[in-house]
């Protein structure tokens, strides 16, 4: 049996008590402890996963091979440029910092060391997304809708950072384009200091548009996306781990059919008929598959093969980019037409 990777989780909070657990589970992973600066939370998770714990991360040093990194944004670069500079592999939570900057040396820092980034956009081992990502080809527009109520956590940053770069994130890998112009606006309805909604109109240099709103003040979850593609479109529930594709019928194959000129005169029931004879629906069967489970797990296959992660360090630095832009251009856009008090 191959050796296993030493591992640990620093920041046990929310989701990074979810981390341990499936680092505890995980075959090719041995968990030797968890970190957090709380001491009571410390001795909760390492009780439950029956491994060690401390309070201050410094104490891995030699200890381990691969660390996930999920304390508060503000803290990620301290954290992960420490772990690197010791020579430890590590899995940050997104957004990977707070700036551009950061993001930036951590990526270029990782690489000296040769030690693996790898970013936690974890929808993007949503199994719904990974179950018909072969399938969308020439993708021009998108619409994303990612809501939720107000979570009481993440408040270290708005809802740009906290919420929609997870669209962002998968809107750049689809369509493999530069941004070209950006539309936003955003604005705070709970929170003193960050955004808690916020829209983007992005367009890309092959022509194609995305369309991405933001809330964390919504009073139902929803995280969907809208794929329309030449010949397809698709409905991706990321929250119900669903997937519908949409494509004509046979009907289209006749050179001489003509949509236009069919008789309706008989038809009862024009819902019915145009998504059965006209659009074929395929509901997509899904594999059930946790996602952070998925995610962790490629992340150690990239930890023992040296192999490049899905979401490296480069991803999550174009997505901190892009997410940055939108603030500023929603900000901008706020002091051009704020009323005079």
């Amino acid at each position: 049996m191959a050796k296993k990777i030493r591992t640990a989780v620093i920041g046990v909070g929310h989701l990074g008590q979810h981390h341990a657990r499936i680092f505890k589970g995980l075959e090719k992973s041995e968990l030797v402890a968890v970190v957090d600066a709380d001491p009571a939370r410390v001795d909760e998770i390492s009780e439950r996963n029956h491994c060690g714990g401390m309070t201050d991360y410094t104490r891995l040093k030699g200890q381990v091979d691969a660390v996930s990194i999920a304390v508060p944004t503000g803290h990620h670069y301290q954290v992960a440029k420490w772990c690197f500079e010791n020579g430890i592999h590590a899995l940050v939570e997104k957004p990977l910092s707070f700036s551009v900057d950061e993001a930036r040396e951590l990526v270029e820092l990782a690489e000296k060391r040769k030690v693996i980034l790898q970013v936690g956009h974890v929808e993007r081992f949503n199994p719904a997304l990974r179950t018909i990502r072969d399938q969308l080809d020439d993708v021009s527009f998108i619409e994303a809708h990612r809501l939720s109520p107000f979570p009481f956590r993440s408040t270290d940053v708005g809802v740009i950072m906290d919420v929609m770069i997870h669209d962002l994130d998968i809107i750049l890998d689809l369509m493999q384009s530069e941004v070209v112009a950006i539309r936003a606006n955003a604005t705070n309805v709970i929170s003193k200091q960050h955004e808690d909604i916020a829209n983007a109109r992005l367009e890309f240099a092959n022509g194609a548009v995305a369309n991405v709103t933001a809330s964390r003040i919504s009073e139902k979850v929803a995280r969907k996306m809208r794929m329309f593609c030449n010949s397809k479109y698709v409905n991706l529930d990321f929250a119900a781990k669903q997937a519908w594709i949409y494509k004509k019928s046979a009907r289209f194959q006749d050179p001489n059919f003509d949509v236009a000129k069919l008789d309706m005169s008989g038809i009862d029931n024009m819902l019915a008929f145009v998504f059965s004879d006209l659009i074929q629906v395929e509901q997509v069967a899904i594999a059930e598959d946790e996602p952070l489970r998925a995610e962790l797990s490629h992340f150690l296959e990239c930890v023992e093969g040296g192999s490049q992660p899905q979401v490296a360090g480069t991803e999550g630095l174009r997505a901190i980019q892009l997410a940055c832009d939108i603030l500023k251009t929603a900000q901008d856009h706020n002091s051009r037409y704020q009323k005079n008090e």
